[in-house]
This record gives C-alpha cells, structure tokens and sequence, in this order.
C-alpha cells in the first residue's frame, strides 16, 4: 500500500470509482478551483495498483492542519488507520502540532470512522450539532439593533470583541483555546485561521443597541451556493435577552441576499441557548458532529 500526493491522472480513477471517492475527486477539484487548497494537500491511498481513499488537508490556526475530507472504500479495512497515519506524516511539516477534523454523522460509515481515526489517534474533543438554513427567504426578525461592518470599525476592536464574547462560551474548544493561549492569544488566532478560510471585511458584522456594543456574527461563502455561521456571539452581561437571534438573522441574509442557499451553522451539543435561537431564525437540525484532534509528537 502506497500513500503519495494525488497525481492528475487520479482524478478520472477517483470519479469513475463513484461512491465516496467520486464525491471525495469533485470536493477536492472545487475547493482548488476555488483556491482553498493546492493539489499537494492532498494525498490518495494507494492498494495494489488502485485507489482505496484519499485525504486532504489544509492549513488551521498557527501550528494547526485541519482535514477538509477524509474518502475510503471500506472503513473497516484493516490497513486504514496506518494509511491516514501515513498522510498525516506526509503532511505535518515541523510547525504543525494538531490535526483535526470534522467528522459529519452522514453517511452509513460514521461510526466505522470513528473507530478508524480512534486507532490513528485522534481523540474527540468536542460534539457538535449541525443546522442549516434553506428557506426561499432571507429571515427577518424585528428589533433595534444596528450593525457596522470590520471595514467600518477596524478588524482590532473586531479581535477586541471576539476575545469579550468568548468569555463564559458554552463551546468547548474555545473555551479550552481560550485557557491555554490565553483570552487575546486566542481570539487573534481564532479571527486568522477564519480569514484564511474566506474573508469579506463588509459581511463581518458587530451589532450594536443605541451606543451599547451587544456581540458579533461571522458569515462566510464556502462556494457560490454554500456557506456558513462560523461564529456568533453576545457579551456576558446581555447575553438572555434575545440579541443571538438578531445577529444570526443579520449574517444569514448577508449570504442569503449574495446568492448563499445553504447556510450552515455548527454548535456544541450543550449549548442549548443558541440552539433555541437558531431555530427561531429558521435553521433546522441536520446531523450530529465530532470534532477529532490528533496532538503529534
């Protein structure tokens, strides 16, 4: 067996294989066409002269990789877990220190991934819930509050705001980010690895009750018809009142008004107040979610 960087003649073995490696060749071939990664971030298993998988990754927060897709026939294949860890080592120059991954309950093989990821030692280090937003309309929830954009008020008090609404979060790897980096290390690195992903200083929005600066939410496009809520806050003493809906209703119909219609939004299981406020703007629940994190030597 053979881990290596995917070739271009890959790509017509990948897609004439159909099934997951078919749908793992056009996610690859997108997110390059789209310039989220280069095809030496990807990398194909090799079995006896055919393609069994593939992997590809792309860069995180500082000293972080994350894999964008993970493809194997068979995920209960013996030799799984030594082909990921292959890629991993292929991959993780000396700067990289975890690698991590979202795991998507939604295919018959989850729980068979799970198992394999466990033996290339990855560990869960948060579940989340996944929603999405698909309605023909953009959500339109009366209230006061108004809204001014980064390229308005600067991407400093934008970082400044990041790092007051994360204190008491109910997600867990920020708040766990937050322990070990401490608040402002935290929020920066959080705030560089989304602009990697996709940056529009318009769409990121504070929100704001008169003068009172109330929280943030962070829409991104992932390609021209997908995106996503990638993060949503309110500031401690006014957190209950209702604002998180206000503000997940202003970053969905900036994607939904450019053309976005499927808006995600990802949230850990114990954050039950967040989850009645998606639900009030119109999300619906899709799947359950495990965030793996692999610690390299």
């Amino acid at each position: 067996m053979i881990v290596r960087k995917i070739a271009e003649g890959d790509y017509a073995q990948l897609e004439a294989a159909g099934g997951f490696l078919q749908l793992f060749c056009r996610n690859i071939k997108r997110w390059a066409e789209g310039g989220l990664i280069a095809p030496d971030d990807c990398f194909v298993f090799e079995v006896g002269g055919g393609l069994e998988g593939g992997v590809c990754f792309c860069a995180g927060a500082e000293h972080e990789s994350e894999i964008l897709d993970f493809a194997i026939v068979d995920a209960r294949a013996a030799n799984g877990p030594a082909l990921l860890q292959d890629a991993v080592r292929l991959t993780a120059g000396a700067q990289v220190k975890t690698i991590r991954y979202n795991l998507y309950d939604d295919t018959e093989q989850y729980a068979d991934l799970l198992a394999l990821f466990a033996q290339a030692g990855f560990e869960v280090v948060q579940e989340k819930k996944n929603y999405t937003y698909e309605l023909d309309e953009a959500p339109r929830l009366q209230g006061s509050m108004t809204f001014r954009s980064v390229a308005e008020v600067g991407e400093h008090l934008f970082i400044e705001t990041v790092r007051e609404v994360t204190v008491g979060t109910l997600d867990r790897l920020m708040a766990n980010d937050a322990a070990l980096l401490g608040d402002d290390a935290a929020a920066r690195e959080f705030v560089s690895s989304l602009k990697a992903l996709d940056y529009n200083p318009d769409w990121w929005k504070l929100g704001y009750i008169g003068s009172q600066l109330v929280g943030l939410v962070l829409p991104q496009r992932f390609d021209d018809d997908r995106g996503g809520i990638n993060y949503v806050g309110v500031i401690p003493q006014l957190r209950g009142k209702g604002y998180g809906a206000a503000l997940l209703a202003e970053g969905t119909r900036i994607l939904h008004e450019c053309g976005v219609r499927k808006i995600y939004a990802d949230i850990d299981t114990r954050n039950h107040p967040l989850e009645a406020e998606l639900e009030r703007v119109g999300y619906v629940y899709r799947m359950r979610e495990s965030v793996l994190s692999h610690r390299l030597p």
